[in-house]
């Protein structure tokens, strides 16, 4: 079980929250669905693999994926700790191009310095809370120093794809705020890491598991009609692209 924190009103505009989490597994295996965030994951204890990267005791940054993927734990207990990041925090968090990190799980010390967190917040004996409020400290001191602000092309459309209950047309959107489409691929990629076009994508198939999981008896064909896709063949591609599996299929994993 994991437990999240809201972070303090001066992390706000980087991290979208905190989470600790030490308990014993009851599965070997959890989905990681997608969501195009940037996080920051610090193993104290246990061992897992996370799309063919072995996690064990210290820090990784798990790069926007484009796709679902499957945790695999390979001990039954795990003690972690972690920070989810908005795009914001993406950028001052390491000066390389988030687009190398797409798909990708990689350690922490190839991108910051690592040995300040190693001390602080893996070594000591600390209970899970105080670990959280160590990693905060190190990232307000890391973020001091942060002067960099996000191409308004990226923050204009992100925020209509966010606000979008139904299919998105991102065409409309660039009409409609007068932005040119290379533009805003350029300030996506750039901003995480990822395109435009793929961000809502995972945004599309987040809303449509949304609406499945509260309504388990309506039909899947009614869903994509109301999601408003073209027709049930591109709901079920669309869905199938990011999760790995059908709408059907998911709907059934729920029911288990």
């Amino acid at each position: 079980m994991y437990t999240t924190i809201t972070p303090p009103t001066a992390l706000a505009p980087y991290i979208l929250n905190f989470w600790h989490t030490t308990d014993t597994l009851l599965n070997q295996e959890q989905a990681i669905h997608s969501d195009g965030c940037i996080s920051i994951l610090l193993v104290i204890s246990g061992e897992s693999v996370i799309n063919g990267v072995s996690i064990h005791a210290g820090g990784f940054l798990i790069g926007p994926q484009t796709t679902s993927h499957l945790w695999h734990f390979k001990t039954s207990t795990l003690s972690m700790v972690g920070a989810r990041l908005t795009p914001l925090g993406a950028k001052h968090l390491t000066n390389i191009p988030l687009k190398y990190i797409k798909n990708q799980c990689i350690e922490l010390q190839e991108v910051v310095n690592f040995s300040t967190l190693r001390t602080k917040v893996i070594t000591p004996k600390l209970d899970p809370l105080q670990r959280v409020y160590a990693l905060c400290s190190w990232l307000e001191n890391h973020f001091n120093k942060a002067n960099y602000q996000l191409p308004t092309a990226f923050s204009s459309i992100l925020m209509q794809i966010d606000t979008q209950p139904r299919s998105i047309k991102l065409a409309n959107m660039y009409d409609k705020l007068g932005l040119n489409s290379r533009r805003v691929e350029r300030a996506f990629i750039e901003s995480i890491g990822i395109s435009a076009k793929e961000y809502a994508t995972l945004v599309e198939v987040f809303n449509s598991r949304n609406v499945i999981k509260h309504n388990p008896n309506k039909p899947l064909t009614d869903i994509a009609y109301d999601l408003e896709y073209v027709d049930q063949s591109h709901f079920i591609r669309q869905f199938k692209k990011v999760m790995q599996i059908t709408p059907k299929q998911y709907r059934a994993r729920l029911a288990r």
